[in-house]
């Protein structure tokens, strides 16, 4: 049986590591933050799958990482379901796009790229008048007198997936070990535990196990950033969450803003999050007064419904981002000799491309000679 080391619980991560387990490798988890408060990025997320609503502001190989995902969405939860009996919510509803009057401009910007030729046929954007956007969604505010529908876009339950997604890989036999922080040096990994509770012949093991395993990932996100390479950079991001009983939104809504990218997402419960900001800054302390401000301003903008709702949490965390704000995936070996698999950069899109990434992960590892981990590709072009 062939050993592997997954360095971040994360989104992608976590996704190996169910994945992997499945095929019959044995896999141990090394991740920074504690089981109980969660830091990665993907815990923070709305966890939006929009290529559509996306496509004005990414790269066009995001945008078509984006439109394979959301076809494997349903069946990658599919398979978690039959293996784990947990049902991950995802909500196929679409999404709204409105800008309010005074940023017309920004309408007028994504309007233009909704007729773009790449987007794939007319069904994927529609065009609709006041009276149609409020049919959508009767409680939005008056104010928006034209916006697009988006029916294809969804949403997937983050936290539920990232809990349930540990849980499998558990029962597969993957070994998950919080408060234990993997940095690399020089081409080489090294272990830093930051739990007292191990004694000293534990953590050896522990760094035992990473040092002797046939294949490192390294999925760190922003937890890299440190590294000399310099390919990962932390993107400042805050979002807000409310309760609001009463008021009733169905799908996500964005709101074209000229400074941010900022969405209204409904969590079930009455609790909707909006976010997120978007800054260019290695900061990940709380949310500033400005942010605040408009991000509670937008949620007036939205809906009068929202003026009495409570606010529950803000949030803030680091995107990791590559130059470009493309994912990269790089095969190579470590200062030893070791094999490694560097997953990162996934940005504010790691909901959009997980999946397709994780199908193209696959076929990286087989390319690359690795068929004695029997990684299985499914034959109908889906995680198997």
């Amino acid at each position: 049986m062939s050993s592997i080391a997954v360095i971040g619980a994360g989104l992608m991560g976590k996704l190996l590591a169910w994945r992997l387990s499945r095929s019959g490798m044995q896999v141990i988890v090394y991740e920074r933050a504690s089981e109980e408060t969660p830091e990665c990025a993907a815990w923070t997320a709305a966890a939006m799958v929009a290529p559509v609503a996306e496509k004005p502001l990414c790269h066009p190989e995001v945008f078509d990482l984006g439109m394979k995902s959301l076809a494997l969405w349903p069946g990658l939860l599919e398979d978690l379901y039959k293996d784990s009996g947990i049902r991950v919510p995802y909500r196929r509803r679409g999404t709204l796009v409105v800008a309010h009057p005074s940023d017309q401009a920004e309408m007028d910007l994504f309007k233009r790229d909704m007729s773009a030729p790449d987007i794939p046929g007319g069904s994927y954007a529609i065009a609709l008048d006041g009276a149609g956007l409020r049919q959508k969604e009767p409680a939005l505010s008056g104010e928006f007198k034209q916006g697009f529908w988006l029916p294809d876009e969804a949403q997937v339950d983050n936290r539920v997936l990232l809990r349930t997604l540990k849980l499998d890989a558990e029962k597969h036999g993957t070994d998950f070990h919080f408060a234990c922080e993997v940095n690399r040096t020089d081409g080489r990994y090294t272990l830093d535990v930051l739990s007292s509770e191990l004694s000293g012949l534990e953590i050896d093991k522990l760094d035992k196990k990473l040092q002797q395993a046939d294949l490192v990932i390294d999925c760190r996100g922003a937890g890299a950033r440190s590294d000399a390479e310099r390919i990962i950079r932390g993107v400042r991001g805050e979002t807000l969450w409310v309760s609001s009983p009463g008021t009733e939104f169905h799908r996500p809504v964005r709101l074209l803003h000229p400074r941010y990218h900022l969405y209204m997402v409904p969590r079930g419960n009455d609790c909707y999050q909006l976010g997120a900001t978007e800054l260019e800054s290695d900061d990940c302390s709380p949310v500033s007064v400005r942010s605040a401000m408009e991000m509670l301003s937008a949620f007036w903008v939205l809906s009068p419904d929202f003026s009495e709702a409570r606010i529950l949490s803000m949030e803030t965390n680091l995107r990791p981002a590559t130059q470009d704000h493309r994912p990269c995936i790089k095969l190579q070996n470590n200062s030893g000799g070791q094999k490694t698999l560097f997953v990162n950069g996934l940005f504010r899109h790691g909901f959009l491309v997980a999946p397709a990434l994780l199908k193209k992960i696959e076929s990286l590892l087989t390319d690359e000679g690795l068929e004695s981990m029997k990684m299985r590709v499914s034959e109908q072009g889906g995680v198997a």
